[in-house]
């Protein structure tokens, strides 16, 4: 379930702009940037006295700066290219999600997911159907995908991870188990996944997600 709470931030017009460009520049979220921020700044704050000069008020300048200079860092990172294929598995109106067994080496915070892992040839829907078959022991079709974008949570790891999201029907008899990664499956109502993930979620799949749920037939 999410253990994360949902905070309001206000910001001045110019400042929320070039946080904008910043944030559709490097494919972040507002989420992750904060996070970063205030991770620094509580590693800071535990600095000894000694080797932490006294601090002065952060101005609007400044603040933008800071965040320029850490994406501008963070673009600087050598970093290779790891692609991952993820199945939203769509059966009678929900979708399988799975809760992983160990924690991720790139991707912080990460538990529950979407089925699927990395991809390693071009045959992503292939690879797919078989790392489904797997961790949950259903056999797939591959509709088409949902989207695709540049992870923004492995903040300064050594890796960019390309996700390629696919929306997936099950084949013949539906009986899950868990396998590989994932130590439990559960089915929930599209609009439930927020309640589990603990990662961002992009606009595309938020939105498919969405319509699954709107499509379903009104409770008498």
């Amino acid at each position: 379930m999410r253990k994360t709470k949902i905070i309001g931030v206000s910001l001045p017009p110019q400042l929320h702009q070039q946080l904008r460009e910043i944030l559709n520049e490097t494919q972040q979220t507002q989420s992750e940037f904060i996070r970063a921020l205030l991770q620094n700044y509580l590693q800071q704050k535990q600095t000894p006295a000694a080797t932490n000069p006294a601090r002065e008020k952060v101005s609007e300048t400044d603040l933008a700066q800071i965040l320029y200079d850490y994406w501008t860092l963070r673009g600087k990172i050598k970093k290779k290219t790891l692609i991952i294929a993820l199945g939203i598995i769509v059966h009678q109106g929900q979708v399988l999600i799975g809760a992983r067994k160990e924690k991720d080496p790139w991707v912080d915070y990460l538990s529950w997911v979407f089925p699927g892992g990395r991809v390693r040839s071009l045959e992503f829907e292939k690879e797919l159907q078989e790392k489904i078959v797997n961790e949950t022991g259903l056999e797939v079709e591959v509709k088409n995908l949902v989207s695709a974008r540049i992870h923004p949570d492995s903040g300064f790891k050594p890796v960019q991870i390309v996700a390629l999201y696919f929306h997936c029907q099950p084949r013949g008899e539906v009986h899950i188990r868990p396998g590989e990664d994932l130590t439990k499956l559960r089915w929930v109502k599209p609009a439930a996944v927020f309640q589990y993930f603990t990662t961002s979620t992009n606009d595309e799949v938020t939105r498919f997600l969405l319509s699954i749920e709107k499509s379903l037939p009104a409770k008498a």
